[in-house]
């Protein structure tokens, strides 16, 4: 894993790199981070498709190679300028064959963010 985090530090060592889960399906999710992958796999949004995880925006031109041999590239980029900016560099280079998936989380951060939502923290304080 490259990548240290706790509530105080974020960092990680160069250099970062894609990830890309190839099980020969035309259709590709592409996510920012592992956390929205693993999301989108709790909530079935992967359904055996190929993957790729940017593990950052800053690589998606790694993932731009990739990308052109599958007919459909679904999504799931942050709610953020980042997020969108990369969104719009693939509807740029592919065309109709990028779909939006944000839409599906369009009051959150990202795709862990909205599946945090459906499980609100419980407290076990009691109040008087």
């Amino acid at each position: 894993m490259d990548k240290i985090r706790s509530s105080f530090f974020k960092g990680s060592y160069p250099p970062k790199h894609i990830t890309h889960i190839a099980n020969g399906n035309a259709r590709c999710n592409v996510f920012e981070g592992f956390i929205d992958f693993l999301s989108a796999e709790r909530l079935g949004y992967n359904e055996g498709l190929d993957t790729i995880v940017l593990n950052s925006v800053a690589n998606l031109q790694k993932a731009i190679t990739l990308l052109g041999d599958y007919t459909v590239i679904q999504c799931y980029l942050d709610n953020d300028t980042a997020g969108r900016t990369a969104l719009a560099r693939l509807q740029r280079e592919f065309g109709d064959k990028v779909m939006d998936k944000s839409a599906l989380y369009p009051n959150h951060k990202d795709l862990n963010d909205y599946l945090m939502s459906l499980y609100p923290k419980k407290t076990n304080k009691v109040k008087l």
